[in-house]
């Protein structure tokens, strides 16, 4: 397998670099975001992945060994090829990926154009538990932990006030200050049904 490859970008494309590689020019699909960091002429260092195809080969290119490693992953989930592989680590860096993973956020996937509900369910599914493995669970600090509680509480899905929201957010620091954001949301949640 080709690891990596370093070279020249000769042209820009949509999704995709031709990069120019000891007299060869090849042709490597990459995220956007990277194509939109590179110029033509700068040199490039890709992380790759070479699929053989019935048409022939196909050579994608990536930042960074996590997203190729989310790449990969994503080609062992039953129905999901190269293609949608790909667009779902476009559309999604490796943090952003993972995050939802562990939020278990299915619009963050299925909102990615030709991924559907699903595929989103199958990817969940699938790789929740080696997304553990390639980040450990951050630990947010105390303010951003409320911080994230009060968007989940004011979000148009749950629709609390911003005001009674923070009230029951400082119930829950005072109660018990180590909580998880998971288990201030739970808590939080049930203040404010006692509330209602």
């Amino acid at each position: 397998m080709v690891e990596f490859l370093r070279g020249r970008v000769a042209e820009k494309g949509e999704g995709q670099l031709v990069v120019a590689l000891g007299g060869l020019g090849l042709k490597v699909f990459v995220p956007q975001r990277t194509v939109d960091s590179v110029s033509e002429g700068e040199e490039i260092h890709l992380y790759t992945a070479l699929l053989a195809k019935e048409e022939g080969f196909e050579l994608y290119g990536f930042a960074s060994k996590e997203e190729r490693e989310m790449f990969e992953a994503l080609l062992s989930v039953p129905q999901v090829g190269p293609r949608l592989a790909f667009k779902l680590v476009s559309a999604l860096p490796p943090g952003q990926f993972v995050a939802a993973l562990r939020r278990g956020d299915l619009s963050a996937l299925d909102g990615v154009k030709g991924i559907g509900r699903r595929t989103a369910q199958r990817v969940l599914l699938e790789l929740s538990e080696r997304a553990l493995r390639w980040a450990p669970a951050e630990v947010p600090p105390e303010a951003e932990k409320e911080k994230i509680v009060l968007q989940a509480l004011t979000s148009k899905a749950l629709g609390f006030k911003a005001e009674e929201a923070r009230r029951a957010v400082e119930l829950v620091r005072k109660e018990c200050p180590e909580a998880s954001v998971e288990e201030m949301l739970r808590r939080a949640l049930s203040i404010l049904a006692g509330e209602g």
